[in-house]
């Protein structure tokens, strides 16, 4: 696909750049844990960037892998029967991203979510393509970020290779050796190359895949480099506090400067108070005798309103006891009917379930609650979709019943699943898919969670608690 050069070209006439840059290595399971935390987006770090926007992270995609970059690396070492040695690197993070201005369609900023749909897919198929050409099965995670200003990448690579090993054990009687023999291993230099021209060569590379979208390299040899997040903001805060300081000191001399100027003030306004002072005492006998007067008509007032106030309650209190009376005969009719139908069982199964779903809730708004409930539809139409197919639930159902567990009991008011017992949320699911999907859609949800509990803590406790939920049904 070949995207047209937009017009959106800054001042030095050049048009849109491509973006490729290599991160950090990670030489362990720890550091490789917490090199990812941002890419994944992890709930449990209290800081991933300010420019970060929560309402747009759900658009986020992983592009290739699962989206859990240690557990994406485990399974490529495996697969190969590797487990890293010290010193040797495990995986490395690379960033690909555009121009803003790339993404910008006619009208468009190409910035917080302002963008083109066409280009952004043309760029994403582009760079998965040359990406999967460039590491092969070495590439194990690509997300994609739509919740800061402009789309971007995090790629992740690992670094087994297959080489060629000398043949162990001591020389033959004969004097020869054992032939050598082809074996994994982790080789950052083989899978990346050294030097710097090895990366501006791999930059090249991406920017003649980029071309046909109209996207160009940077300048060769740069000597821009990238500044870290936390070092970008910590600069402005230095900024920030020095203005701060600047003005704070602006202040303090403007207010030595009212303080001279109110104390001459003082003495002019001490005369005028001498002055003042019998003019206030003849006002003030004024006042005592409005303020009398007042009181008086005040007392008329208030005893006006409190006859008007008892009339108006014995009125509602009439119309209180009589909608009482509807309601109680509406119960009776309500029971007779259900009792006469066969469907109390049915009845109070479905209050029960009502009941449960509330408590979910938890009197959260609508806003809040719509956002919750749309991510139990997605759940149900996975298990309408994949229930059956043990495999592919226990791999699609694990982030969503994080996010329906753990998250989601922090957004429904609790503390944690911890300090809230799990119960009301895990019961509450099982009530939502019950209403909204039925028995047979419900039974789904149970195989589900049976699958996940040797995986997951907090579906072990749904597993343990539906079972309980149903014999307190029966009986």
């Amino acid at each position: 696909m070949v995207i047209a050069t937009n017009d959106n070209i800054g001042g030095s006439g050049r048009g849109p750049l491509c973006v490729f840059r290599h991160g950090r290595k990670s030489h362990t399971w720890g550091t490789l844990r917490q090199a990812a935390q941002h890419t994944m987006r992890d709930p449990s770090v209290s800081w991933l960037g300010e420019n970060i926007d929560p309402a747009r992270t759900a658009l986020n995609e992983t592009l290739v892998g699962t989206g859990y970059v240690v557990e994406d690396v485990r399974v490529r070492l495996a697969a190969v029967g590797l487990e890293p040695k010290v010193g040797q690197v495990v995986a490395r993070e690379l960033l690909v991203s555009a121009s803003h201005t790339y993404f910008a369609g006619p009208g468009q900023t190409g910035r917080d979510g302002d963008w083109d749909q066409d280009r952004l897919t043309a760029w994403k198929v582009a760079t998965v393509a040359f990406l999967k050409e460039e590491f092969g099965a070495n590439l194990v995670t690509l997300t994609a970020h739509f919740d800061e200003s402009v789309p971007h990448a995090h790629v992740w690579v690992t670094t087994a290779v297959k080489v060629e090993k000398k043949g162990r054990g001591r020389p033959r009687k004969d004097g020869t050796k054992s032939a050598p023999v082809m074996g994994w291993t982790l080789n950052h230099d083989l899978v990346f190359g050294s030097g710097k021209d090895a990366f501006s060569e791999r930059q090249d590379r991406y920017a003649n895949a980029m071309a046909p979208l109209g996207l160009q390299r940077g300048q060769r040899h740069s000597k821009a480099h990238h500044q870290p997040i936390r070092e970008y903001y910590a600069r402005i805060k230095q900024h920030e506090d020095a203005a701060i300081d600047k003005r704070v000191e602006a202040h303090h001399a403007r207010n030595l400067a009212l303080m001279e100027e109110g104390k001459m003030t003082a003495l002019r306004q001490a005369a005028e108070l001498s002055a003042a002072a019998a003019k206030f005492v003849k006002d003030e006998a004024d006042l005592s005798l409005r303020k009398a007067q007042a009181a008086e008509t005040a007392a008329q007032e208030a005893q006006r309103r409190a006859e008007a106030a008892e009339q108006e309650r014995i009125v509602v209190l009439a119309e209180v006891r009589a909608e009482h009376d509807i309601v109680t005969a509406q119960k009776k009719d309500l029971g007779t009917f259900l009792e006469r139908r066969g469907l109390r069982q049915e009845f109070e199964s479905w209050q029960c379930d009502t009941r449960a779903v509330e408590a979910l809730r938890n009197g959260k708004g609508d806003e809040e609650w719509a956002k919750y409930e749309r991510q139990l539809a997605e759940y149900a139409d996975e298990l309408k979709e994949f229930g059956g197919w043990q495999a592919a639930m226990v791999t699609r159902a694990r982030k969503r019943m994080l996010y329906l567990m753990e998250v989601g009991a922090k957004l429904l008011g609790h503390v944690s699943i911890l300090v809230n017992p799990s119960r009301i949320v895990s019961e509450g699911i099982g009530a939502w898919i019950r209403l909204h999907g039925g028995g047979s859609l419900h039974q789904r949800h149970r195989q589900a969670v049976r699958w996940l509990r040797d995986t997951l803590l907090t579906i072990q406790d749904v597993a343990m608690t539906e079972p309980e939920r149903e014999r307190g049904r029966e009986r």
